[in-house]
């Protein structure tokens, strides 16, 4: 029998690349999350990176979670067992590292901040929203109904289908 290793990333170095800190993108980095004002770029960072675009979210986001746990007048370790949603990963010592930029804001991450904190969701929404388009209008059903119908070419031609007409 052979010596096989499964690794589904076959084209994947055996040691893994070592992970950018967000606050190596900003051009303060000792301010990361601890302050109110955008942050610009590093030097040597394109303002259209995507990796400094998210950090500049994890900044504001993190900076928000200080802010409002600052006007409940208490500390994020007091805070974080109160949580209505988190995850066994989320613990104060990942939280540190997120405020200071040392470790990437994770979708996981974001999900436990944004249900507990308004501030977070309100960044969310500016930074997701989608100006350009019309808002989606969906009716609620009627009473029994079965929700929103999305018509088709089918639906439009009467329920004509190619086997009918055959």
């Amino acid at each position: 029998m052979t010596d096989f290793v499964f690794n589904p990333r076959r084209d994947a170095p055996e040691d893994s690349a070592e992970i950018v800190a967000p606050r190596d993108f900003v051009d303060r980095p000792d301010m990361f999350g601890r302050w109110g004002k955008p942050m610009r770029t590093a030097a040597g960072i394109d303002p259209a990176d995507a990796r400094f675009i998210a950090a500049n979210l994890q900044h504001w986001v993190t900076n928000a979670v200080r802010e409002e746990a600052l006007m409940m007048r208490t500390n994020l370790a007091t805070l974080l067992p109160s949580f209505t949603v988190t995850s066994p990963e989320f613990t104060v010592g990942r939280l540190s590292r997120l405020q200071h930029g040392e470790v990437p804001l994770q979708l996981d991450d974001l999900l436990v901040l944004a249900r507990n904190f308004d501030s977070v969701r309100d960044i969310l929404v500016s930074a997701f929203g989608d100006a350009t388009r019309p808002a989606v209008a969906a009716k609620p059903p009627a009473e029994g109904g079965m929700g929103p119908v999305i018509s088709t070419r089918r639906g439009r031609n009467g329920g004509a289908s190619a086997d009918s007409a055959q």
